[in-house]
């Protein structure tokens, strides 16, 4: 399996997605992760990066590629990785099935998270990943999104052991946080938080960082998670400047779209700031 998408040299060293989340998390800052669907969301997370001067995660999901379609969202990323003046990770987020993993894999995304906690399917994976040049995300616990919920919270003693066996470089955990909440009235465990953290030095992924007040994003970017995943307020924000912009009178889709795509790039750069990234690529 050949990875499309290149490493990023800096100072003569290859820096890979895998080497800039680690140093996120060694630096206690983190990496926004945010999800794109077309064109102008995609956009809008690079140009908020570029901005910013900071490393970002370009992330689409298995349900942006039933939508769109998988080839087509891969070419799509990987000319953005290709042009931009920092580092993009593109990652394929919440695959269904190890086979979609493997598609993403092989089309150029860099990165992996697989649904599912099954250590022999996520060690192939892993296995598939790593010979790619990429990475696995796992989730050592659910995040409540649609039906999936999660009914068990993993014994932070046990995280290391799962990270061993599941060959996994990033992990998913739940610290109280929501997928597809419009209000941010979720707050997290941070001595849940701690005590993960203490487990293993790979970088932590929060799921549903919508739904978290700003500041406890910040702070969680501090003590060990280095990879937060947002899509719901940027939709919000996306979705709100093309209405504005549609009921002012705007007919031709570059004109609404472009608008969308402002305002998303707009709250994008605020949560990279929030995050510490600004200033890291």
């Amino acid at each position: 399996m050949t990875l499309v998408s290149p490493t990023r040299t800096v100072s003569g060293v290859a820096q890979t997605g895998k080497d800039l989340l680690r140093a996120a998390r060694a630096g206690g800052y983190a990496l926004a992760a945010f999800n794109a669907v077309n064109l102008e969301t995609a956009q809008a997370i690079v140009r908020a990066a570029e901005a910013a001067q900071a490393p970002v995660i370009l992330q689409f999901s298995q349900n942006a590629a039933r939508h769109a379609g998988l080839a087509t969202l891969a070419a799509l990323g990987l000319s953005l990785k290709a042009q931009a003046s920092v580092p993009i990770i593109l990652h394929f987020d919440h695959a269904e099935s190890e086979s979609a993993a493997l598609d993403a894999l092989n089309a150029g995304f860099e990165g992996v998270m697989l649904e599912g906690d099954d250590p022999a399917i996520l060690r192939r994976l892993s296995d598939a990943a790593h010979a790619a040049g990429g990475y696995l995300e796992a989730e050592y616990e659910v995040v409540v999104k649609g039906e999936r919920h999660g009914e068990r919270r993993g014994d932070p003693a046990q995280l290391s052991a799962f990270a061993r066996e599941s060959g996994c470089d990033l992990l998913a955990v739940d610290l109280g946080s929501a997928h597809k909440q419009e209000n941010k009235n979720a707050h997290l465990d941070m001595q849940r938080l701690q005590d993960l953290a203490n487990q293993t030095p790979l970088p932590l992924v929060l799921h549903g960082a919508s739904s978290v007040p700003e500041a406890e994003l910040a702070q969680a970017a501090q003590l060990g998670v280095a990879k937060v995943n947002l899509a719901t307020d940027l939709t919000l924000a996306f979705t709100a400047a093309v209405r504005q912009s549609l009921d002012a009178g705007a007919k031709d889709p570059r004109s609404y779209l472009a608008a969308g795509r402002d305002a998303m790039q707009a709250r994008a750069g605020q949560y990279i700031r929030l995050l510490g990234a600004a200033g890291r690529a």
